[in-house]
């Protein structure tokens, strides 16, 4: 089922930020390396009260950056040229979002 406030997201994400997640959320190294463990890490913030909305958004960005260079090293540019660094906080937003929900719907083990 799709939500009002993702297809707004989706909307507001240019063309070139929907790409990069999705290279992002499709490759399996960087899902195992930086996704998983970010995701396991502020689970236990949430879980101690320590959780913070601002330092949860700077760790999607070491995702984002490591996403970025990996995809120009595949396709060729510049990681600071293709993906703005405007654009990539609003994509470090949205990974926030989509963690907030992941982490209410428990959808992970670590996660109760």
């Amino acid at each position: 089922m799709i939500k009002l406030k993702d297809l707004l997201t989706e909307a507001s994400l240019s063309e070139e930020m929907r790409e990069l997640k999705l290279f992002i959320d499709n490759d399996a190294s960087i899902y195992r390396q930086r996704y998983i463990p970010i995701l396991k890490n502020l689970s236990n913030k949430k879980k101690q009260g320590k959780y913070r909305k601002g330092l949860a958004k700077k760790a999607f960005m070491y995702l984002i950056d490591d996403g970025a260079k990996r995809y120009v090293k595949s396709y060729g540019g510049n990681h600071l040229d293709v993906f703005p660094k405007r654009q990539r906080k609003n994509l470090a937003k949205e990974y926030v979002e989509e963690f907030e929900q992941i982490f209410k719907d428990q959808e992970f083990d670590f996660m109760r």
